[in-house]
């Protein structure tokens, strides 16, 4: 349930940003506003919290608050995803799948979406699909060995 709530928060906040994206205004009301949401998120993420590096990576990823960055973003989804959070694994898979900040690796966009899959997450599940329709028998073999292999860190 906490899951939900904070994935719908992340939903909730992106459309706020496209409305006000397209009424001609700023996504936010002053960069100062987010640079400060991006600062108080910044250091619960370098000491380890989850959520708070979701939210960093979500904010690179969308260049809310701070300049777009991909490499970036992929970088505080990855610390998240390690951690075992099926919305960073998510990111993650979506990230190699697109090739946005990491290379395009539909072996690991399976794996990391497997991952997110096999916790429920549903998008996961159809992401993971669509990514299988464009690979080899062998790749789809090698990303479910990785899932299979896969712990998760601290």
């Amino acid at each position: 349930m906490e899951r939900h709530v904070f994935l719908v928060t992340l939903v909730i906040l992106h459309s706020a940003c496209l409305v006000f994206n397209s009424s001609g205004s700023h996504a936010y009301a002053s960069e100062e506003e987010y640079s400060t949401e991006f600062r108080e998120n910044l250091l619960p993420a370098q000491q380890g919290d989850a959520k708070a590096q979701i939210f960093v990576g979500y904010l690179y990823e969308t260049g809310q608050g701070v300049q777009q960055d991909y490499a970036k973003a992929a970088e505080w989804y990855r610390r998240a995803a390690e951690k075992g959070s099926p919305i960073a694994q998510e990111q993650l898979g979506n990230m190699y799948r697109h090739g946005r900040g990491v290379s395009q690796n539909y072996v690991l966009a399976y794996m990391w979406l497997d991952l997110a899959a096999r916790q429920g997450n549903n998008q996961a599940k159809i992401t993971r699909e669509s990514v299988a329709k464009k690979m080899s028998l062998e790749q789809i073999s090698e990303a479910k060995r990785l899932s299979r292999q896969w712990k998760p860190g601290k």
